[in-house]
Parts: structure tokens; sequence; C-alpha cells
């Protein structure tokens, strides 16, 4: 019966998307976060509806007649530059063939998506529409892992597949870092939702963002929210009030929260360990973390090999690749048994061993000017009871990117649409904010108010 329904609601949205583009971009946003396909169990699972609203919504792009207009701006460069260079990368990699898969997989699509919403993504309802179908889309997961961890006494979190199968949120630690990017516009939702039931939709959402992080059992997500938390702190008015009304959350949350849980998130700050974890994916934080430095130390013996062009996608765990940069006589704080070729761990390391210090310097460039954008907007905006949406939708999502730079330092997620997802809001953000504070001709005209009395709709 799932499958059906979500045949069939694919299937509704095509002339919809046949008539608006920036529907499609709704659409193609919605399959890409929440992955519906993979909630079923039967003929869907092995269909890719994303395809489809993709090729639906490239053709309606390309016949509407609507005026079709870049951002422009040093970040929309910036990122379509570094698109450039991860193409150039991986087609001079040292494997092309294993970099193109990913490349196919995830990167040119993630691109393609986020320059069409780019152009296509250029008023101020388009923008909120945007933001409601992340938070819905992410927030579907949040919500049912909340759920579990509430039914299952929070226990849920010694097991693996949180986010949807086969994506970059499967793992707890991605999942955390995702719902802990989310739980800002859930936020902004809360405060600026015109009804009541979207108010309360948006904040049970910001809830179950916390229970699924609580839930995961993830270590690296806890860090992540104490460093969000501490930087929301830092931007309040009363922070006496709100630092007294923080700390006494924490207390009560670990005053009821299960000794299991206690257990695990006592060993981030633990020592080595002598007794073995219940947790079959992640022993000791000592031994993690060990091995997380090999792998960077890998990472950066790999990059200064190839210092511009680097390795291609993914080749810090490319066999073929990175067996040579293992050292045989490094114990790795006395677990050389495990030793070996891993995953990057980390975003950095990840684009840097990908596309040399050219590509981390584009990535870091893109994240470092997403936040100071989001910084400058809301500066521009404050005071201004018209856009007061504007300056409180740049503060969270400038929360998000702090989330997500930080959280990234332990995780494999450099190319996660979800971050991409908040740079182009940001882009669009501060092109739309331009256009109403009349520095800018707007990309799209307003609607044109209808002869009868009736009141105007707002323009899409």
């Amino acid at each position: 019966m799932r499958d059906i329904v979500i045949l069939v609601g694919i299937l509704a949205l095509i002339p919809m998307i046949l008539k608006r583009p920036y529907i499609g971009v709704l659409a193609w946003t919605w399959i890409a976060l929440l992955n519906p396909h993979r909630e079923a169990f039967g003929f869907s699972t092995a269909l890719r509806p994303n395809l489809l609203i993709v090729l639906v919504t490239l053709i309606a792009f390309v016949i509407s007649s609507e005026k079709k207009t870049w951002p422009g701006g040093k970040l929309a460069m910036s990122f379509a530059i570094f698109i450039g260079w991860t193409t150039l990368t991986t087609l001079l990699a040292p494997d092309p063939a294993d970099s193109l898969v990913f490349y196919t997989d995830f990167v040119v699509k993630m691109a393609i998506h986020m320059a069409i919403l780019l152009i296509v993504i250029n008023t101020p309802h388009r923008l909120i529409s945007l933001v409601w179908t992340f938070a819905l889309s992410l927030g579907y997961h949040a919500v049912k892992i909340a759920l579990v961890t509430l039914a299952s006494g929070f226990v849920i979190g010694r097991y693996t597949g949180f986010g949807p199968a086969d994506t970059m949120i499967d793992d707890r630690n991605h999942f955390a870092v995702a719902m802990l990017m989310l739980a800002p516009l859930l936020f902004f939702l809360w405060k600026h939702a015109d009804h009541k039931v979207m108010r309360n939709l948006a904040l049970a959402g910001m809830i179950a963002c916390f229970l699924a992080v609580i839930g995961s059992f993830s270590r690296g997500g806890l860090i992540t929210m104490v460093a969000m938390v501490a930087f929301l702190w830092t931007k309040t008015n009363r922070k006496l009030l709100s630092g007294a009304f923080m700390g006494i959350t924490v207390l009560c949350a670990m005053a009821f929260a299960p000794q299991e849980y206690k257990d695990r998130i006592g060993t981030t700050f633990s020592g080595i360990g002598e007794q073995e974890s219940a947790y079959a994916d992640d022993d000791d934080l000592d031994e993690s973390f060990c091995l997380r430095l090999a792998t960077w130390q890998i990472g950066l013996d790999m990059t200064l090999d190839s210092p511009v062009l680097g390795n291609g996608l993914r080749s810090i765990q490319n066999h073929d690749i990175a067996t040579d940069y293992l050292d045989p006589d490094n114990h790795i704080c006395g677990h050389k048994e495990k030793y070996g070729v891993r995953a990057a761990h980390n975003i950095y390391v990840e684009v840097m061993t990908d596309s040399g210090f050219v590509g981390l310097g584009l990535f870091v460039f893109i994240i470092a000017s997403t936040w100071l954008s989001c910084g400058r907007t809301a500066r521009r905006t404050r005071g201004n009871a018209e856009l007061l949406w504007a300056h409180d939708l740049a503060k969270m999502i400038q929360v998000s990117v702090t989330g997500y730079a930080i959280g990234g330092m332990l995780l494999s997620l450099a190319y996660y649409d979800g971050y991409f997802l908040l740079v182009c809001m940001a882009i669009v953000l501060d092109r739309v904010v331009s256009e109403q504070l009349g520095e800018v001709e707007p990309r799209r005209a307003p609607a044109r108010k209808p002869r009868t009395r009736r009141r105007a709709a707002p323009a899409e």
C-alpha cells in the first residue's frame, strides 16, 4: 500500500512541476532528504523517483518562460568553482573509474540540484517554501527516531541505521549532526509560522530533533550540540536568564536520562578504557580517536604527494590508492590490529584528500563565506520590521552552519545535500534582502494586482 501511495504522490506532482519549475526543485529537495521510497517495502524500493523528478524538473526549467537569472555574488561563484574543481580532480584522479562512481551518485546530482535552485528560488515565498520542505523532509526522520527512542526506553542507540538506508545520514553520527542542523530552522519556523498548527508542528519537530540526537547515543552529536547551544547563547539578549534556563535544562536532562546513556556519554571524557564497550561499531573513544588521527595523517601524506589536484573522490578509503600510505610501524595507541584503510571521518581531510589544498581552500571559503553572509544579512535587517523574518532566518542558518563546521570534524559528510542547501538558502536570502532594500533589481517581478476587490495573493 505504501508503494502505491508513494508512486501516485510522485506522479501527481508532474503536472504541477511542468507548470511551475520551482515546485520541481521543492520535490527534488523532498526526495533527496526524505528518500520516501526507502520507507516502503515493495516495488517502490527499487524505483528511482528522484530520477523521474529530476528529468521532469529539467524539462520544465528549459521550457519555462520565466526569466532565469543567476543570483550573483562571491558565494554563489565560489560554489560553482568548487564543483568545477571537484569535477576536474575526479577526471584526473589516479583511479578515475572509482572516483566517478561517487561523483555521479552524489556530487553531480547535488550540483545540478543546487544550480537550478539558485535560479528558480527567487522570491521570499519560494525561499520560505524551501525552508519548510527542508524541515518537513528531515523532520520526518527526527520524529520517527524520537518516537522509537521513547518507546525503546532510550536503548535504540546501541543499534545502527538511523536515517534512510544507503544515504549519507544512515550512520548514527551523521544522523545526529543532520538533526542538529535542522533544529535551528525549526526554531525559525516556530517563531514565524502564520498558523498555530504550523508553529506547534515546528516546536514538536524541534523537540524531536534533540530526542533523536540523544537516542542516537552519538558522542560527536553531543559535542556538536553543546557547541551550537553555546554559540546560540552568545546571540541572546538576556544572557543571564537564558544561561540559567539552559543550565537547568541540562541538569534535568541528565537527571532523567537512562543509565545506559550516561555510561556511553561518560566515555567521551574518560581515558583509555579497560573494558570492552557494548557497542559493536565503536568500542572505545581512545581507540576510535587514535584511529581517526592515523587516518588524518594518511590523508595529509596523500595530499602532500598531490597537493594541487588531490587523489580523487573517496580516495582515502580506496585500498588501491591509500594502502601505500599505511605505516607498518605505526602502533596507533596500541591498536595496530585495527589500523588500516578507513573513511576520512573529517570533512576537511576528506576534501583535502579528494581535491588537494585548492579544493580544501574553496571548501573552507564556502563555509566561512556562508557564515559571514548570514551575519551581514542579520546586521542589514536588524530593526526592520518587514524583514524580521530575514534577520531571524540568517541567524538560524548561521547556527546550522556552525553545527556542520564543528560536527563535520569527526564525520565524512563533506558532500551532504543538507549542508549545500543551507549554503544556497544563504545565497538566495542575501539576494532577496538586497532586492527588498532596493539595492538590486528583483529577479522576478511581483504578481500583478487583480482588478477585482479580492485580496491579491502573494508572489510565488
